[in-house]
C-alpha cells in the first residue's frame, strides 16, 4: 500500500503548489485526502506522528449507529451513522465485520429495559439490514455469555452492529488516497503558516522530524483536520479562541479466557446507567468506555484510577461469580474525542455532530465519530470547492466514495482460503494475517522462503516473519512502535508480550531498514515510553 520510496517520492514534490494541504493523520484528514484525490484535486496530507497515531487508533473500534444517541435526540448523527455501517459492511467485508450484541436489561436499572427495546426498535427502522433486534429467553442468554448474572432479568435483546480495527482502517483509507493520486507524509509537524499579501493562509512550514528539514509548501487552501488538537493547529496558524472541549473515553483489556463470551455485551453502568462495551476480540476482551472532559496533554492521555473502578464495577456487577479484579488487566488505554465546545456539564450529552468552518484561509472540521469519517470528509471538500479558485472547482468531479472500496479488498473468508495454498498454515496465524494485512497476506504468503516464515515468532501470538516482511514492506512503517502499536495491534492487547517480541523483531528491522544498534536502542527506549500509555502500569490517579 506503500510500497518503498514512497515518502521520498513525496519530498520530493513539496516545492510544487498544492490544491489542498490536509493537516491530520487521522480517519478525518485520510477521508478528506481520498475524496479530494477522487474528485481531481491535488491533496497533500501532513502528519506529526504516524497514522492514526492518536485518536483513530484509541477508539472502541466499533462502525455502530450510536444507540445512545437516540437517548440524546441526536436523530441525524444515528441514522448517518447506520447508513455508514451498513456502506462499509458492504463495501469493506473484511476490514468492517458484523457482530452481535447482547442487551440484559434487570429489575431496577437506572434505565428501564421498555426504554432500550424501544430504542432498539428505532435503530431497526435506520436500516434495510434483514437482521433486526430479538428477545432471548434466560437460557439462550446463559449460553451465549457464560456466568452473566440474569437473576433480576427484565428482558434480554440481541442486535447487530460492526467492529473494525481502527487504525488499519485509517491507514486503509490513506492508502487508497494516495492510489487515486493524493501525497501523504508523516512525521511531519507544520510550525508555521505562509501568509499572502491580504494576510489569508496560503501554505505552512513543515518540519520533516525524520531529517530535521523544513520545507515551505503553498497550496490554495489548508484544511485543519487534527481532531482533538484543532485548536492547537489554530494558534500555530494564527488563530487564537477555543472551539473544543475533548472528552475521554478509557478501556480496559482483559485476557479471553477470563470471560468467554459468544457475542458482545452492552450493559447498563451500575454508577449512572451509561451503556458499557463488553467486546470478545480473537487478541483479548475489549472494555469500555468512560466519557469524561478531558483536561491536560492531548498528546498522552492516560486511564485513570477512577475510570479504571469504573470500568470494573461494572463488570463485578454483571459478572459477580468471576471475581474480576485489576489484576485481570492486561491493558489499558485512553482516547479522547473531539468534541465541540458546550455549555453541559456532562459530555455523554454534548452533540456527535460535525462542524466545519473557515476563518483566514483555513477550513477547520471537528465533532463527528469514526463512523461517519466519509461523510464528514464529502462534507468538508464540498466546502473546500466553495474556497478554491473557479477554475479548478469547476474541473472537480463528483464525490464518487459512496461506492469506493478501500485499498487491500479482500473476501471475509481470506483466512481459509490461505490455509488451502499447501503451506499448512496455522488457522489461528491465517485468520491473523487475514485481519491485519487483507488482499497483502497473499503477497506475505506466496512470497515465504520457508515454512518456517509462517510459524508464529514467540509463543501467545499468531505474528509471524513472512508477516513482519509484508508490513515493512507496504505498511509505510518509519518506527518500531508504528508497527506493534498500529500495524499488528500487539502493544494494544499485550504491551508486555510487544515488548518481549522487540527482540524476534530486530533482524527484519536491520534487513528492511538497515538500522544500526545505537537506531535499534533508540527505537527501543521510544517504544517503551509509547507502551507505558497502554499499559495497566500508566493508569494515573487523577
Amino acid at each position: 500500500m506503500f510500497p518503498d520510496g514512497w515518502r521520498r517520492s513525496t519530498l520530493e514534490t513539496l516545492q510544487e503548489p498544492f490544491d489542498l494541504i490536509i493537516i491530520g493523520g487521522g480517519i478525518t484528514g485520510c477521508g478528506i485526502l481520498l475524496d479530494a484525490a477522487q474528485r481531481g484535486l491535488r491533496p497533500l496530507l501532513l502528519e506529526k506522528g504516524d497514522f492514526a497515531s492518536g485518536t483513530s487508533s484509541r477508539s472502541s473500534k466499533l462502525i455502530h449507529g450510536g444507540l445512545r444517541y437516540l437517548k440524546e435526540m441526536q436523530f441525524r448523527v444515528t441514522k448517518m451513522a447506520c447508513r455508514e455501517r451498513d456502506r462499509m459492511l458492504a463495501l469493506n467485508p473484511l476490514l468492517v465485520r458484523p457482530v452481535r450484541f447482547l442487551y440484559p436489561a434487570s429489575h431496577g436499572d437506572p434505565v428501564p429495559g421498555w426504554t432500550v427495546d424501544l430504542g432498539l426498535w428505532m435503530y431497526d427502522r435506520l436500516t434495510h439490514r434483514s437482521d433486526k433486534h430479538a428477545h432471548l429467553e434466560s437460557p439462550e442468554v446463559q449460553e451465549l455469555a457464560p456466568g452473566l448474572a440474569i437473576d433480576r432479568l427484565d428482558r434480554a435483546m440481541i442486535y447487530t452492529d460492526a467492529l473494525t480495527d481502527d487504525a488499519q482502517l485509517t491507514l486503509a483509507v490513506a492508502a487508497t488516497g494516495c492510489a487515486y493520486g493524493g501525497r501523504a507524509l508523516t512525521r511531519a509537524e507544520v510550525v508555521e503558516a505562509i501568509r499572502d499579501t491580504t494576510d489569508r493562509v496560503r501554505g505552512v512550514v513543515v518540519r520533516d522530524l525524520e531529517s530535521g528539514k523544513t520545507h515551505r509548501v503553498e497550496a490554495h487552501l489548508v484544511v485543519n483536520a487534527t481532531g482533538v488538537w484543532v485548536d492547537e493547529m489554530r494558534q500555530t496558524l494564527g488563530m487564537n479562541d477555543a472551539r473544543l472541549r475533548p472528552s475521554r473515553g478509557s478501556h480496559l483489556i482483559l485476557s479471553p479466557d477470563r470471560l468467554p463470551l459468544k457475542v458482545a455485551l452492552t450493559v447498563p453502568s451500575p454508577d449512572d446507567g451509561r451503556p458499557v462495551f463488553i467486546i470478545p476480540h480473537p487478541e483479548g476482551l475489549l472494555v469500555g468506555t468512560t466519557d469524561i472532559f478531558h483536561e491536560g496533554d492531548l498528546d498522552d492521555p492516560r486511564v485513570t484510577r477512577a475510570e479504571l473502578d469504573y470500568l470494573l464495577r461494572t463488570l463485578e456487577t454483571h459478572f459477580p461469580d468471576k471475581k474480576l479484579s485489576e489484576a485481570d488487566v492486561v491493558a489499558a488505554f485512553a482516547g479522547l474525542r473531539p468534541i465541540l465546545g458546550t455549555h453541559t456539564d456532562r459530555p455523554s450529552e454534548a452533540s456527535r455532530e460535525e462542524e466545519i468552518w473557515e476563518e483566514q484561509g483555513v477550513l477547520s472540521i471537528a465533532g463527528g465519530k469514526l463512523t461517519t469519517w466519509r461523510v464528514m470528509a464529502e462534507e468538508a471538500v464540498d466546502e473546500a470547492l466553495m474556497l478554491l479558485p473557479e477554475e479548478i472547482a469547476e474541473q472537480a468531479e463528483p464525490c464518487y466514495t459512496t461506492g469506493t472500496p478501500l485499498l487491500g479488498l479482500a473476501p471475509s473468508d481470506l483466512g481459509e482460503r490461505l490455509q488451502r495454498l499447501g503451506h499448512q498454515i496455522d488457522p489461528a496465524v491465517a485468520d491473523g494475517m487475514a485481519r491485519r494485512l487483507r488482499s497483502t497476506a497473499w503477497w506475505a504468503v506466496l512470497g515465504i522462503c520457508e515454512d518456517s516464515d509462517l510459524h508464529p515468532l514467540t509463543d501467545g501470538t499468531d505474528l509471524t516473519a513472512a508477516e513482519v516482511r509484508a508490513h515493512l514492506a507496504f505498511g509505510g512503517i518509519l518506527h518500531l512502535e508504528d508497527l506493534l502499536l498500529r500495524r499488528v495491534r500487539l502493544g494494544l492487547w499485550s504491551p508486555e508480550m510487544a515488548k518481549e517480541l522487540t527482540v524476534s523483531l530486530r533482524p527484519f528491522f536491520e534487513e528492511a531498514r538497515g538500522w544500526d544498534h545505537k537506531r535499534w536502542q533508540q527505537e527501543e527506549e521510544a517504544l517503551d515510553r509509547a507502551l507505558e500509555g497502554w499499559s495497566p502500569q500508566g493508569v494515573v490517579e487523577a
